[in-house]
């Protein structure tokens, strides 16, 4: 297979995901015959790429998976494609992918990177996760010793170019208070015109069972606040420009004049948040709470949609929970942690509400670039939900 630039879009459908991302591993045009060529093999197959591994043993052993959502993935994860890599029989795995490695001059991405991080045996692993409107490369280089070196995240068209530039200014401009730690940035800059972080490895234990948030990593991750009007504050008119932008008159412009006439004239505290927060996207390691995954970071939004965005991805995404039995689950589960952030007993409901709308709201500007992935059944049931936003509870 010989590189090409990959197209905007590509990575959005499995049909044309290998093929782009073969083109970035690779070295640029017109390098793209030059060096060694590097085998991989392809998980679960080509025409549904989820990982693109190395084989030799050495390096293949560190190769992470991280936990499934579905129980048939994790047992094929745990019980096939780990051990298969650790004994260093990745090799007999089928679904081989080959891709030139470049040279000096005109290096493949695998050089590249053991370059810019001062490594001179290196290889990459690739995961890709299912087609959405977000989907890009997050690639794990490893060392001769299985070791992780870094993680890298590489934009491939202009939305995920915009999350990847996101993540980088949101690492090096908002370092979170403890018990959270973030990764240290190690470098950044450019690949095939596309961002580039390479970020340094923390600690975790990743899973998908529950992940406790305390009131303190919440305040943590929310930095300094503000008090401003549910309803007159910054949150709410970009929720409001982002409704008029995508879909004036549709589903999240209907929810947004429910929840403004049920919120009134509240006064709420406002921070920045992480934006998703779950249990695979953080670890309690102690007693500090190791977070990554900044690229959706920023705000201001209510205090505490982390913790609603918590327990409702694990919810609906896990648990294939019903969107009704979630809302209400969430505010009598989460009341003790709400209460301690400051809201009265009966603004839980309204707190879960809020994070609805503003999910909602980063669905719009989403799916305009495409299916939303898991993401689509959850988008589908807040807008046939015509209680959500009216008075009432959750």
């Amino acid at each position: 297979m010989t590189p090409t630039p990959a197209p905007a879009a590509a990575l959005r459908s499995d049909a044309t995901a290998l093929d782009a991302v073969a083109a970035l591993l690779g070295p640029g045009p017109g390098e793209a015959g030059a060096g060694a060529t590097r085998t991989y093999v392809v998980i679960p197959s080509p025409r549904a790429p989820r990982y693109i591994l190395p084989v030799a043993g050495r390096h293949a052993r560190g190769a992470r998976l991280r936990p499934a959502a579905r129980a048939s993935r994790e047992v094929l994860n745990r019980l096939v494609i780990g051990p298969a890599l650790r004994v260093g029989a990745g090799h007999l795995l089928p679904g081989k992918l080959r891709v030139p490695d470049g040279t000096a001059a005109g290096p493949g991405l695998r050089r590249h990177l053991a370059t810019l991080l001062g490594q001179d045996d290196v290889d990459l692993a690739v995961a890709l996760g299912a087609p959405r409107p977000n989907r890009k490369p997050v690639i794990q280089v490893i060392g001769a010793d299985g070791s992780t070196v870094a993680w890298v995240k590489v934009g491939v068209d202009p939305h995920t170019d915009a999350l990847v530039a996101h993540e980088i200014d949101a690492l090096r401009h908002h370092v979170p208070a403890a018990p959270v730690v973030a990764p240290e940035v190690l470098a950044s800059g450019e690949w095939q015109g596309h961002p580039l972080l390479a970020l340094g490895h923390l600690p975790m234990t990743e899973a998908t069972g529950d992940l406790p948030l305390t009131a303190a990593a919440a305040q943590a991750l929310a930095g300094p606040l503000t008090d401003e009007g549910a309803t007159t504050g910054r949150w709410w008119k970009q929720l409001r420009a982002t409704a008029d932008e995508t879909d004036p008159g549709g589903p999240l412009d209907r929810l947004l004049d429910r929840l403004e006439e049920t919120l009134g004239d509240r006064v709420w505290r406002f921070g920045t948040w992480h934006g998703d927060l779950a249990p695979w996207n953080a670890t309690w390691e102690g007693d500090r709470l190791h977070v990554w995954d900044w690229e959706r970071a920023g705000g201001p939004v209510p205090l505490g949609l982390d913790v609603v965005h918590n327990r409702f991805q694990v919810a609906m995404l896990r648990d294939g929970a019903d969107l009704a039995a979630a809302r209400s689950e969430i505010a009598r589960r989460e009341l003790p942690t709400l209460s301690a952030l400051g809201y009265d007993e009966d603004e839980a409901p309204l707190v879960v509400t809020a994070y609805l709308a503003t999910l909602r709201a980063r669905y719009a500007l989403d799916e305009r670039l495409g299916p939303l992935g898991p993401g689509s059944r959850i988008a589908a049931a807040i807008d046939a939900d015509p209680t959500i936003g009216a008075g009432g509870p959750a």
